[in-house]
């Protein structure tokens, strides 16, 4: 009988079906776990540790102390303070540090406290009411039992200021008809005391790595590079160049001579004309004057009116205020993280790349050259580009601003601001005089002199001017002039009046001529003056031709030059100038590829290597004090710190 090999279709069909159904039999008998209670109890988890962290942290000292006012602390500022560690939800995901916070509202005869905690599963706000056993010591609890336990009573108890002072209870009796009130007072004085220690642990502070290493993440990198030097190739080849000199010039000259061109001009000119002259005695008359008089001056002086005016005002008052920036949301902001390029490394090492927590090296390239033009061997190079992990938060919409993490500032825009002090100031000019603000004014006054009487501030003075008016010589007229009479000798209008006082002449000039006219010169009277006309000979030269010293002849001086290349041996006239053809031998040196010429005419290339540790963690040490109140007077661990409060 033949055998049968292989697997037919139908068999493979069959196979597959019954694997499907062995699945879902898997799934129906072992079904995936429920993961949503395991999910909430670690948010319940969250929210305990927040209330238990508040709870510990607001004592009697921290709490809100009058009815209606709160105390806010956020998840944030716990953290900040050593309170509690960063709290995870169930996606891995850090809860809000701003929009968790614990806060904390008196009420008349109980505290509220409210727990709000966001994280990205889930967010919840519980509310929880507590009173003298929640926050009390145990010291308070037993003074409580102890004033409840006679007879079957209803104890009211004050709020948690009582710590801090006597405590009164009051207790209700009932019977059959009558209601009966009355007081017990606790008189016993207890204290407790405050003790504080340290408390220190080692936390994570940073990486570092051994000299020549550079940290990247969490490992240390040492990049070696070795550099390779050969012997460049050197080509010689031959140069031409031209040199170019001046040619050297001599020159020759020339000059043509020939007669001026001689024209006549007129110039003018003005002289003054002569005259005859008459003389007669000037004429006597009498002037009357009036001069200003002369003036003295006299003074009468008075101390002026002072008089004194205090006025009296209260305190400005200046509200000053705690201005802090206000919290900003927007209505969407989205995260992202990607990796960006940040440089491209070639080197002959292909094993470089690795992949960090915020830095990559990847290879993109390979490719192979000779080590030389005509050598067999080649030489494998490799191309890497880094990259960096790179954040950015993108917000869109119209930002909020709110002050839900300062709790009792108020919004002014984009700030968030809280009443503190009082300034109490005096304004300009007035003087504080602890009760209030005072200013004296002193004014000065001549009123009581007279309107001609002026003040001098500076003095303190009233003055009145008393002139006196005189004259030296003359009548005093009007009080203010000096009538003088005085002789004068005077002239007509058209004379000339010459000498002084009987001396005086009066001398008409009349009948003005000019002199004799000449072959050259022409005279023309013109009322006092003469206008001369003179004829004068002027010599002129032809455009190129220049007139001589003497002025009678006209000289043309002409040159030419010619050019020489004498004295330079070799050299071949071209124009005025002469040139030669130089043969040099030049030498270049060049590289092969992957090489680079220095200026010692060697060939260098650098080969790098990369070297990779684990980095060094180093630790810290961070402490901080911790409180405790107890009515023991000595603790094993902790140190009395002097303080101590009475509690009943």
């Amino acid at each position: 009988m033949e055998e049968r090999r292989g697997l037919t279709i139908k068999d493979l069909l069959i196979r597959l079906i019954l694997i499907i159904i062995f699945i879902f039999l898997l799934i129906w008998l072992f079904p995936m776990p429920n993961l949503k209670p395991l999910n909430n109890q670690i948010f319940a988890d969250n929210v305990d540790r927040m209330k238990e962290v508040a709870k510990s942290y607001y004592t009697t000292e921290r709490l809100p102390q009058n009815v209606g006012e709160s105390k806010r602390m956020t998840l944030g500022e716990m953290q900040e303070k050593d309170l509690i560690l960063p709290l995870m939800d169930s996606k891995g995901k850090y809860c809000s540090k701003t929009n968790s916070y614990v806060e904390i509202t008196k009420m008349e005869n109980e505290y509220l406290i409210v727990v709000n905690l966001s994280c990205s599963d889930k967010q919840a706000r519980i509310i929880e009411h507590f009173g003298c056993y929640d926050i009390c010591s145990d010291t308070c609890k037993a003074l409580e039992k102890a004033a409840t336990t006679k007879g079957t009573t209803i104890t009211y108890s004050t709020s948690r200021q009582a710590v801090s002072r006597a405590t009164t209870k009051y207790t209700k009796k009932y019977t059959t008809k009558n209601t009966e009130w009355s007081t017990t007072q606790i008189t016993p004085k207890l204290y407790e005391y405050e003790f504080v220690r340290d408390e220190c642990s080692d936390t994570f502070d940073s990486y570092s790595c051994p000299t020549g290493y550079s940290l990247v993440g969490d490992s240390c990198m040492r990049y070696d590079a070795e550099t390779e030097t050969k012997d460049a190739i050197e080509t010689k080849s031959i140069v031409s160049s031209v040199d170019t000199k001046d040619a050297k010039a001599e020159s020759s000259s020339t000059t043509e001579t020939k007669d001026p061109t001689i024209t006549y001009e007129t110039k003018t000119s003005t002289i003054t004309a002569g005259y005859k002259k008459t003389t007669y005695s000037a004429a006597l008359k009498t002037v009357t004057k009036k001069l200003t008089a002369d003036e003295t001056y006299s003074y009468d002086v008075k101390a002026a009116i002072e008089t004194v005016k205090s006025t009296d005002r209260s305190y400005d008052v200046i509200q000053n205020y705690d201005v802090v920036d206000a919290d900003v949301t927007y209505p969407d902001q989205v995260q992202k993280t990607e990796w960006k390029y940040v440089s491209t490394k070639v080197s002959t090492d292909g094993g470089l790349s690795f992949v960090g927590d915020t830095e990559k090296l990847l290879l993109v390239d390979s490719w192979q050259e000779r080590t030389c033009s005509t050598c067999a061997s080649v030489i494998t190079y490799y191309k890497y580009y880094r990259y960096r992990l790179v954040t950015t938060t993108t917000t869109s919409g119209s930002p909020t601003y709110s002050c839900n993490s300062h709790p009792g500032y108020t919004l002014s825009g984009t700030k968030c601001k809280k009443a503190t002090t009082k300034s109490y100031t005096c304004p300009s000019g007035w003087t504080n005089t602890g009760s209030g603000c005072k200013k004296t004014e002193t004014s000065l006054s001549c009123d009581k002199y007279g309107s001609d009487y002026k003040l001098d501030k500076s003095k303190k003075t009233c003055t009145k001017t008393i002139t006196k008016y005189s004259c030296s010589k003359g009548t005093l007229t009007d009080g203010k002039y000096c009538t003088v009479t005085e002789k004068d000798y005077v002239c007509p209008s058209n004379m000339e009046k010459q000498g002084t006082g009987a001396d005086t002449v009066c001398i008409d000039k009349h009948d003005y001529y000019c002199p004799a006219n000449t072959s050259t010169k022409t005279y023309t009277l013109n009322g006092t003056t003469c206008t001369v006309s003179t004829k004068v000979a002027v010599a002129k030269c032809d455009s190129g031709y220049t007139l001589s010293a003497d002025g009678k002849s006209c000289v043309k001086k002409g040159s030419e030059t010619v050019y020489t290349c004498d004295g330079y041996d070799g050299y071949t006239l071209e124009g005025n100038k002469c040139t030669k053809v130089i043969n040099t031998e030049k030498i270049t040196y060049s590289c092969e590829m992957g090489y680079t010429l220095d200026s010692n005419n060697k060939c260098t290339r650098t080969v790098e290597s990369r070297d990779t540790i684990a980095a060094t963690k180093n630790y810290k040490t961070v402490c901080h004090q911790e409180y405790k109140w107890s009515t023991s007077t000595k603790l094993d661990g902790w140190s009395y710190t002097g303080n101590k409060r009475q509690i009943n």
